[in-house]
């Protein structure tokens, strides 16, 4: 006959949901962070040619080196999309572009039904 309730499994749960949690907790804290445009070693050049939006440091937007605002963005990436169906889009980003107003850019991209989507970073300078 058992007379008491094991409370070691209870216990071990919730230290593993706290640890979690306390991990977690910086990233949910910090929802806006810098966007460092990465540098890789081994870039390789697209082959394709593509669609660019680039988001500047100040925080325009550029479709083919063409000033747009996110507006006009999105419509004429919804046309493009319509008459092409494997669109492809690269989106740029300056490295001192928060990753929120990035995040806006690619949901714009993504509104206009365009799944294609890649990003272009600078190769590391050579030591």
């Amino acid at each position: 006959m058992i007379s008491g309730i094991n409370v070691t499994p209870l216990v071990d749960i919730t230290l593993v949901l706290l640890i979690i949690f306390m991990a977690t907790a910086h990233l949910i804290s910090h929802r806006v962070l810098d966007l460092q445009l990465p540098k890789v070693a081994h870039a390789q050049a697209s082959a394709t040619r593509t669609i660019q939006v680039l988001l500047q440091a100040d925080k325009t937007l550029l479709l083919n080196n063409q000033k747009v605002t996110p507006q006009e963005l999105a419509v004429n990436l919804g046309q493009m999309a319509q008459l092409d169906a494997g669109l492809k889009v690269t989106v740029l980003a300056d490295e001192r572009v928060s990753w929120g107003d990035m995040a806006g850019v690619l949901d714009i991209v993504r509104g206009a039904n365009i799944t294609r989507i890649a990003t272009e970073v600078q190769p590391k300078a050579a030591r």
